[in-house]
C-alpha cells in the first residue's frame, strides 16, 4: 500500500519550516495492510477493570497509531446469577497508541459501565490504524 503526500509547492510560501515537518511526521493515518498488522506482537488481558498489556511493532515500515478491539464479555455460570442484567453484547473500542516501527510499548484501556465489571472477554484486533514511514 503506497501513501502519497501532497506536493509541498502546494502550501503557503508563509507556513512556518517548523509545521511543514510536523505535518510530514504525522501524515494521514490508513489502515494498515494484513501483513503488517501479522507482524504484531500483543500480550493482553484483563483484570481491575482494565485492558491491559504489551504490544511490540515488528514491522520495519509503519508506525501503529489505533487499534480497534472487539471485545466480547465472558460469563460463567456464577456470575450470571450475581449480575443477571450484564451486557452480553459486542462492543468495539479504539486504543490510540504512538508505536514507531521495531518497538514495544504498554497497553491500557480501563473498562467502563458494564464492562468493569466483567472478568473475561473474547477479544480480537479487528483494525489497526498507522502510517508508512519508509
Amino acid at each position: 500500500m503506497t501513501v502519497s503526500y501532497p506536493a509541498l509547492t502546494n502550501e503557503s510560501l508563509t507556513t512556518p519550516d517548523c509545521c511543514r515537518q510536523s505535518d510530514a511526521q504525522h501524515p494521514n493515518p490508513i489502515e494498515l495492510p494484513t501483513e503488517a498488522i501479522q507482524q504484531l506482537k500483543i500480550d493482553a488481558g484483563f483484570g481491575w477493570g482494565i485492558f491491559s498489556g504489551t504490544i511490540y511493532n515488528g514491522n520495519d515500515h509503519y508506525h501503529v497509531t489505533q487499534l480497534v478491539v472487539s471485545m466480547t464479555p465472558i460469563h460463567d455460570h456464577h456470575q450470571m446469577h450475581m449480575h443477571a442484567n450484564m451486557s452480553h453484547e459486542t462492543k468495539q473500542h479504539q486504543i490510540n497508541l504512538e508505536l514507531p516501527p521495531i518497538t514495544k510499548s504498554a497497553l491500557s484501556m480501563p473498562l467502563t459501565g458494564d464492562d468493569a465489571h466483567v472478568h473475561d472477554f473474547k477479544w480480537e484486533i479487528i483494525r489497526v490504524m498507522g502510517y508508512q514511514v519508509r
